[in-house]
């Protein structure tokens, strides 16, 4: 790219689509619409935030801009001094040894961007499951020849992949919620708009390009966008390890898209590889997916800072009542006063209940999971939420009456307080491997409910209470794979947490 040393004001986010742009563990398979890597265009603009022409955006950047390890390669024997591997670029990637950064850590899969506390954004190539990799902050040099030291503060799991999707159209993004607030961090801000970038924006790329410490590149522009804003090109200098990477709008210092594809970053010179360069104009182009498509399939599962009424998701805390622009019947989402019979269209099941054997000192909910399609379909590890108002003192214990299996039942406190309907709630879990064919009903788990001081419960003021006999209770909730697939939440504009997958 052309040498340029604007300075990057401040942050917003977008994310973009690119298909592959080299990512994941050694071996990993190619993923779909994969085009292997990235390269160089023009002079080569990669640079480490301490040799950034600006330094106030560089900080920024080092704060919200984390690598993707994997997991298996993350000693922390020592918190204070976490060890990545040993890896240099030059012995990773075979790279010629006079190739710039040849000496120095060659150890991420792929990279990401902080968005708001606990939620990064990465390609959805990048991670299959939470199992994956590793998040961690600070892998960056802090001299030519010093790789700055991480701790365990700086090593995050992933506990929820809140959004993934990579299809062959080019759509190519993960949202994953970490398993902790991220502490003495700013979050890139997140440009939220779902139109597109002018021809000739100015950009720069954070990442981690060929699984080095984190770089730096700008002198780049966009060059054309796909006609469905699934992405655009630009002539971004980005390599294996860049995937998932932040682009930002360099005026605005808006997060703009997400790096998942590009040209192809080496070629051989004799026994070693060097980079493959093309002119500013040349070769295909790099790509990235635009951020509100990420971002709306974040928002349909949390209320982060960034989701709000009108941005095109129809969120947890939403309904067509309160939220219209966002939320009505045939959104794909089966959000609160819709169901199976109103709205069939984004709520395909049912949860029965009976009260199955009242009594004072017992919960004693029967809950039970209709299909009302006419085609089968997958609940395992489905989980039914129950809410109530503990009056008893003590813990909770649940057993499940007749039940084939006991199911994994958890009890859990509704953030601040709850309100008049609940306190507490409780998870039953279903079976791993569940289906159900069109119309047909799942094992009737009668459930019993006990406190430690065995003292009676009022059901009076429990959300999901009811009666009737084995019939549709829309106080209680399912959800599946993390998503609301039925019933009403208490406790408007508190977030309860979905379960994870």
């Amino acid at each position: 790219m052309r040498n340029r040393n604007n300075s990057v004001l401040g942050p917003i986010l977008v994310v973009s689509w690119a298909a592959a742009a080299g990512c994941g563990g050694e071996g990993a398979e190619e993923p779909i619409a994969r085009v292997d890597a990235e390269v160089v265009y023009g002079n080569d603009d990669r640079v480490d935030p301490f040799d950034y022409a600006d330094p106030v955006w560089a900080a920024r950047a080092e704060e919200f801009s984390v690598a993707l390890v994997d997991t298996s390669q993350v000693d922390m024997s020592d918190p204070n001094d976490v060890s990545l591997g040993s890896w240099t670029l030059e012995e990773r990637l075979n790279v010629c040894s006079d190739e710039r950064f040849a000496s120095q850590p060659a150890l991420s899969s792929c990279s990401g961007t902080l968005i708001d506390d606990d939620i990064v954004v990465t390609a959805g190539h990048c991670i299959n499951s939470c199992n994956d990799s590793k998040f961690v902050f600070d892998y960056t040099m802090t001299s030519p020849s010093t790789l700055g030291t991480i701790t365990s503060d700086d090593v995050y799991s992933c506990v929820r992949i809140l959004a993934r999707t990579q299809h062959s159209t080019g759509l190519d993004y993960a949202v994953v919620q970490l398993d902790r607030p991220v502490v003495g961090r700013t979050p890139a801000p997140v440009r939220v708009a779902d139109t597109a970038l002018p021809i000739g924006t100015d950009l720069v790329v954070a990442g981690y390009p060929s699984r080095l410490p984190l770089k730096l590149a700008d002198g780049a522009t966009l060059r054309s966008n796909d006609l469905d804003l699934r992405y655009f090109v630009a002539n971004l200098d980005t390599f294996v390890g860049n995937s998932g990477s932040g682009v930002f709008d360099q005026s605005t210092g808006e997060f703009v898209g997400i790096l998942v594809r590009g040209a192809q970053d080496y070629v051989a010179d004799g026994d070693c590889n060097r980079v493959n360069v093309c002119p500013d104009d040349g070769c295909r182009g790099e790509d990235a997916v635009y951020a509100f498509h990420a971002l709306r399939g974040a928002c349909e599962r949390t209320d982060a800072s960034f989701c709000s009424c009108g941005d095109g998701a129809c969120g947890p805390l939403e309904d067509p009542t309160s939220c219209a622009a966002d939320c009505s019947c045939g959104d794909g989402v089966c959000s609160n006063g819709e169901s199976a019979t109103s709205c069939p269209a984004d709520c395909q099941f049912e949860v029965l209940y009976q009260d199955h054997a009242p009594q004072p000192n017992f919960m004693t909910p029967g809950l039970q999971v209709r299909n009302t399609s006419a085609n089968m379909a997958f609940i395992g590890r489905a989980v039914l939420r129950y809410y109530f108002t503990q009056e008893p003192a003590g813990t909770l214990a649940a057993s499940c009456w007749g039940c084939s299996t006991m199911p994994d039942v958890t009890f859990h406190e509704i953030p601040g307080g709850g309100c008049a309907e609940a306190t507490h709630y409780m998870d039953v879990r279903l079976p791993n491997s569940l289906w159900l064919s069109g119309g047909d009903t799942s094992e009737q788990l009668r459930l019993a409910v006990n406190a430690s001081s065995w003292q009676p419960f009022d059901h009076t003021n429990d959300h999901s209470h009811g009666s009737g006999n084995w019939v549709e209770n829309p106080n209680v909730t399912m959800y599946l794979f993390g998503a609301r697939v039925a019933g009403d939440e208490p406790c408007p504009g508190i977030f309860i947490e979905p379960p994870t997958n």
